[in-house]
């Protein structure tokens, strides 16, 4: 049989004895409802695996420019690629709170970046290596956008509780005179608290819980020091109000703790004081925070927390010591975790509160505490 007649047996078959012109209007109704069949399912994955699209972007020095885009807007569930190009100095780029991250970019260099955009709100990208005097300006917003939802409301402020105190002048009333150690504060731990805070600091019927970071940090190392000694702050600091607000929420166990004063030594204190601080965080993270510290305020800081990064002799304001004991002894947990997210007002440090995570900021401040603590923590 020839192929023309096969093909129409076929048909014949298919669309049995209609008449050649109703058999073409049925084909070709078939054709067009196929077609939008295929449509409809392009359009479907198209928003569900995203888009293959590519974004430029280029990033040139602040006071060229900056980032040849302020804004990005991709959809939730999107594939985005980026393709960063750096027109003058060695940049990096990385977005907060999404992980995603890519550099060093090199001088006429083009480098990419994929990742899907499966949460939807507004994220900064920001450049990672120091480029310019301004380099804080090197910001960004990428949105994502779901159609498919009402917008989500604003996160809830962060609780600083310690803003109103955030800027004020801080000095310790004690430091200690060599650098304390976790580890020996360990064993001092061990043999003189452990009976009432538990071995591992999970509290008893005789002592509270001193394990988690929570119970701590709104606790400066400084009052801890004194506490462990059963003595009150004396009237010499430069803010005595300042001071017996601080220790008021100690009275009770300060008291307790006069009775075994007399068996520590200054050193044993702030090695014990080191160890209580380590209770709260793990190495890893103290790892984490690092590498945040390293990436992100060394440049300014330097790398040991002096003050003397590069970046920081084009600021309004020296840099912070990080590694001054009399002003970070002073500090808590809490009001340095509100001082990285808001930033330092005059100062030229730039915010973090919207590119760091929560996790991020505890790690970077439990990575502070080692400039002054020692390196045992964690």
């Amino acid at each position: 049989m020839k192929t023309g007649s096969l093909l129409r047996a076929l048909l014949g078959a298919m669309l049995g004895e209609e008449s050649w012109p109703a058999r073409i209007a049925r084909l070709s109704a078939v054709a067009i409802i196929g077609g939008l069949l295929v449509a409809v399912v392009a359009a479907g994955g198209s928003r569900f695996a995203g888009s293959d699209r590519a974004i430029d972007l280029v990033a040139r020095q602040p006071a060229a420019g900056g980032w040849s885009r302020d804004r990005i807007v991709v959809n939730r569930g999107e594939h985005v690629r980026l393709r960063i190009r750096s027109e003058d100095v060695v940049h990096g780029f990385a977005i907060g709170r999404l992980g995603v991250e890519v550099g060093p970019i090199e001088p006429g260099k083009t480098v990419a970046v994929e990742f899907v955009a499966s949460q939807a709100g507004e994220f900064t990208f920001y450049c990672t290596a120091w480029c310019d005097p301004n380099h804080p300006r090197m910001r960004g917003i990428l949105e994502v956008r779901d159609s498919e939802r009402a917008a989500a409301p604003p996160p809830p402020a962060a609780r600083d509780a310690s803003l109103r105190d955030l800027d004020m002048p801080r000095e310790a009333l004690a430091i200690p005179s060599a650098r304390p150690s976790a580890s020996r504060g360990a064993a001092l731990y061990a043999e003189r608290c452990a009976s009432c805070h538990g071995v591992n600091g999970q509290g008893t019927s005789r002592g509270p819980d001193i394990a988690r970071r929570e119970t701590l940090e709104n606790q400066r190392p400084a009052q801890v020091f004194q506490m462990l000694g059963g003595i009150s702050a004396p009237e010499t600091s430069h803010d005595v109000s300042w001071h017996q607000r601080a220790l008021s929420s100690l009275r009770g166990r300060q008291l307790f703790h006069v009775q075994i004063g007399g068996q520590w030594s200054d050193q044993d204190r702030w090695d014990s004081v080191a160890y209580l601080w380590s209770l709260g965080t793990t190495q890893d993270r103290v790892d984490l925070g690092r590498r945040l510290f390293a990436k992100n305020c060394a440049a300014c800081h330097g790398e040991r927390g002096v003050g003397d990064g590069p970046g920081g002799r084009v600021q309004p304001k020296k840099p912070a010591n990080l590694s001054d004991p009399w002003r970070m002894l002073d500090g808590t947990s809490a009001l340095y975790t509100a001082k990285i997210r808001r930033g330092g007002m005059g100062t030229g440090m730039p915010y973090w509160g919207n590119i760091f995570t929560e996790e991020e900021l505890a790690a970077l401040v439990d990575y502070l505490w080692t400039f002054s603590l020692g390196g045992g923590i964690g």
